[in-house]
């Protein structure tokens, strides 16, 4: 078994951040979830989505933990995320891009605090300025 891995974005970022990485990998070693939410989402629907995360990352959870990978800090989708991660052995790293995603895919078989720490490594050290 392994850490669930989880995907909240805004509209179809994850999704196409998975696509690439199923790509390269073409068969991931650890099964990623998705949850897409609107960039236009309205106050009247925001339990519709509340409802799917918190039921993602439950469903998630094989015992091992859950990493849940959003794309900006203190948007919704975050928010969402950290707000129900209290309620589960799951931790949120904001901030993804692909070279987070394919880092943390490379390791499949490290427990959660570990994978947060490659998550986190993947991403900043896949920016990078060239230097003249």
């Amino acid at each position: 078994m392994s850490v669930g891995i989880l995907v909240i974005t805004h509209e179809d970022t994850g999704a196409q951040l998975v696509s690439v990485a199923s790509t390269i990998f073409e068969q991931p070693a650890i099964a990623i979830s998705l949850v897409s939410v609107p960039a236009d989402l309205e106050p009247a629907v925001l339990g519709k989505y509340a409802d799917l995360i918190h039921d993602a990352i439950k469903d998630r959870d094989n015992g091992q933990g859950v990493l849940v990978l959003t794309d900006v800090y203190g948007a919704t989708p975050d928010n969402l995320a950290r707000y129900f991660s209290r309620d589960y052995n799951a931790r949120v790293v904001s901030g993804i891009n692909l070279p987070m995603l394919l880092r943390v895919l490379n390791y499949p078989q490290q427990p959660l605090e570990q994978m947060c720490e490659t998550a986190l490594e993947g991403g900043r050290s896949g920016i990078q300025l060239e230097q003249e």
